[in-house]
């Protein structure tokens, strides 16, 4: 009898050790779960770092080039414009520009024409219209009757 109570506590003890080796194999493996987990989120997250990088230098990228073909459009309508003048004394020299101010009163002039032209045409259509309009007998004021009463 003393050999099958050793033989079951044996059998006891054996299976509490295979139970807690099981146990610790699980933890084992879901650690080893958490672990590439964290690893996967470690890249999408320096992939999303990458994204989000990239897309703030092509924003700075087109800002700098916006700026700088203003810039450029800016400095090209500020210089003079220059030419080559020949003779004994040959070089570059500034090429004059018209004043916008000068020419104001030649378009005020022509601008003031254009809308008489136009006034003048408008009016002719308009007598040409009621022309075409006009009643071709004339009323004979006599021949209405006196029968008809006319209040005032």
């Amino acid at each position: 009898m003393p050999y099958i109570f050793a033989l079951v506590m044996l059998i006891v003890v054996l299976l509490f050790g295979l139970s807690s080796i099981s146990q610790s194999y699980a933890s084992a493996k879901q650690a080893q779960a958490a672990i590439e987990a964290s690893r996967a989120a470690q890249i999408a997250s320096t992939g999303n770092l990458v994204t989000l990088v990239t897309v703030a230098l092509v924003i700075v990228a087109v800002l700098a080039a916006v700026v700088v073909i203003a810039w450029l459009l800016l400095r090209a309508r500020s210089q003079p414009r220059r030419q080559w003048v020949s003779g004994p004394n040959a070089n570059w020299s500034q090429v004059p520009q018209p004043q916008a101010n000068a020419l104001l009163p030649a378009l005020l002039s022509m601008m003031l024409y254009q809308m008489m032209q136009s006034q003048e045409q408008h009016q002719q259509e308009t007598e040409q219209f009621w022309m075409m309009n006009e009643p071709t007998h004339d009323m004979d004021i006599s021949t209405l009757s006196d029968n008809s009463t006319w209040d005032f």
